[in-house]
């Protein structure tokens, strides 16, 4: 029997959390494009994946010989190896239309990216890649090398989101869900309405209103928002001083339910609002207000934004028809890309914005707060601030290194090439031909570039490029101060730190290594930049 449609909070599927997961996840698929889904066909994707190390089994763990092998992202797994890796891993997981275990794996691994309109698959039908998918394609994988890219463009991959996140519904085949709108053009009219009656941004306490609101109605959400604080006001005396019982209250009703475990508290006032969060921030029309406590729209993208809000698109087809054919309408209207949207103009941030944000950080983040948050992004553990939760990790870093920088060396100028919004705080990392920070004072100056990465390919990744821009740096100078440049991971690869001495005996330049730990002492103990360096000349 049909299960009735209800009304549903909008959840994005935590599976595919970072978009970069997206982009090389989709680079996979792209290899099978318009072959036919087959039991045969889903299992060479689920090798592939876990050939490039994608996903890994937890029974990898269990296996010392695969676990070793794994952990070395340089050796090639056989067809006989990845093999095994699948039999000692059963999946316990059934998705309608795939058989139980790795089938259904496959399907909850693509199924966000299908909502998005990057690919559309059914068994025995053929698999389908949109133009965006491929534009994300493009941006995360090196097609001539079978490999993916460590330096990604993220105004690119932005832009991408952008157009798929302007179209999509709340409500579709592939989630029956009695409400229906346009979550994102809801939201920016919403924000857009407090800006122009002056009144404070969206606090993020309020958002799983918007995750529970049933239509496109965004007069009646705006007055249902200002009804709401005036109701906080008379209970509490204060302003957006909502428990998280309140909300879940006004959930409930709006979802027409009294299932508290269909509907957990957690889901709707916590973890269904992070992800919302970085899913639209991923656009760059989205900017924090109050160390994250608020939402508001990006103003250095007001172009944009009036543009999505000016214009009508919805999906003309029955979105609680959960049919194949009705899904595949769904895919081509989500595949149209709008050039407009995926055009990626650079984005006018005022230098002077950005450097005065990172000047009062410094001055309201202590020093070991700071340094506590650096080695919990790289050390995979989970912030607990709920600001800088919302930012992926590498971005994180960047940012993180950079007051660091700041609080520690007094006159030192402290250039981050991060793109920011109308507020300077961090949006995307710094593109590919830019260091991560530029950092120098009366003597010395430095390119300061900050990685994630653990392995060897820090050489080939890392250390070339790092070798590359200060060559260039030392060539176009016209001044006397010491160049040197410092690489920080959380680990040091011995391939890096051999580079780094090729690169001294071969060009006389010095490339400084410091694993995060050594990275904080070092900086804690010197009084200034240039003790940073490891041999600067006499």
């Amino acid at each position: 029997m049909t299960k009735k449609p209800a009304r549903k909070i909008l959840s994005f599927s935590t599976t595919m959390r970072n978009p970069k997961r997206i982009g090389q996840f989709l680079a996979v698929l792209g290899k099978f494009e318009n072959q036919i889904l087959k039991s045969s066909t889903i299992m060479q994707i689920i090798k592939s994946v876990l050939a490039h190390r994608l996903y890994r089994p937890t029974s990898i763990n269990q296996n010392k010989e695969l676990k070793e092998k794994f952990d070395s992202n340089e050796y090639i797994f056989s067809d006989e190896e990845l093999e095994r890796i699948i039999e000692i891993s059963p999946q316990n997981h059934k998705e309608m239309g795939f058989e139980h275990g790795w089938e259904s794996r496959f399907d909850t691994w693509y199924k966000l990216m299908c909502e998005f309109g990057f690919c559309y698959y059914a068994k025995y039908e053929k698999i389908l890649i949109s133009d965006s998918a491929k534009m994300l394609i493009l941006a995360h994988y090196d097609k001539e090398n079978d490999a993916f890219k460590e330096s990604v463009d993220e105004s690119v991959v932005g832009a991408i989101f952008l157009n798929a996140l302007s179209k999509y519904e709340v409500g579709n085949p592939y989630k029956k869900n009695l409400n229906h709108n346009n979550p994102f053009k809801l939201l920016l009219s919403l924000l857009k309405r407090l800006k122009n009656a002056h009144l404070t941004p969206l606090s993020v306490k309020e958002i799983p209103i918007l995750l529970c609101w049933k239509d496109d109605n965004a007069n009646g959400l705006y007055d249902y928002i200002i009804r709401l604080r005036q109701e906080i006001v008379t209970i509490n005396k204060t302003e957006f001083s909502y428990s998280d019982e309140f909300i879940y209250e006004k959930c409930l009703n709006l979802l027409e339910s009294v299932n508290k475990t269909r509907f957990k508290m957690s889901q709707i006032t916590n973890e269904a609002v992070d992800e919302y969060i970085r899913k639209m921030r991923i656009t760059g029309l989205i900017s924090l207000r109050g160390n994250g406590r608020f939402i508001d729209i990006n103003t250095n993208e007001s172009n944009k934004i009036d543009y999505i809000l000016q214009t009508h698109k919805a999906f003309k087809g029955d979105y609680l028809n959960d049919t194949q054919a009705n899904r595949l309408a769904f895919f081509n209207y989500m595949a149209i890309v709008d050039s407009f949207l995926v055009s990626v103009t650079p984005i006018s941030t005022d230098e002077s914005v950005k450097s005065s944000k990172l000047n009062e950080l410094a001055t309201t983040y202590t020093k070991d707060f700071i340094k506590q948050e650096l080695l919990i992004t790289c050390n995979k553990q989970e912030s607990k601030d709920s600001f800088l939760r919302l930012i992926d990790k590498p971005l994180r870093l960047e940012f993180l290194s950079a007051i660091f920088l700041k609080q520690h060396f007094e006159n030192l100028s402290v250039m981050p090439n991060y793109k920011s919004d109308d507020e300077g705080l961090p949006v995307y990392t710094a593109s590919g031909n830019k260091p991560d920070i530029v950092a120098m004072d009366t003597k010395a100056q430095s390119y300061i570039e900050v990685s994630l990465i653990r392995d060897r390919s820090q050489s080939t990744l890392e250390m070339i490029p790092i070798a590359r821009h200060l060559k260039e740096l030392i060539k176009n100078s016209t001044d006397i101060r010491e160049k040197f440049s410092v690489f920080v991971a959380p680990n040091i690869h011995d391939d890096a730190k051999e580079y780094a001495g090729f690169a001294h005996f071969k060009d006389n330049i010095n490339i400084r290594c410091y694993a995060i730990n050594d990275f904080i002492k070092k900086v804690e103990n010197s009084a200034e930049l240039l003790q940073l360096n490891d041999n600067p000349k006499a």
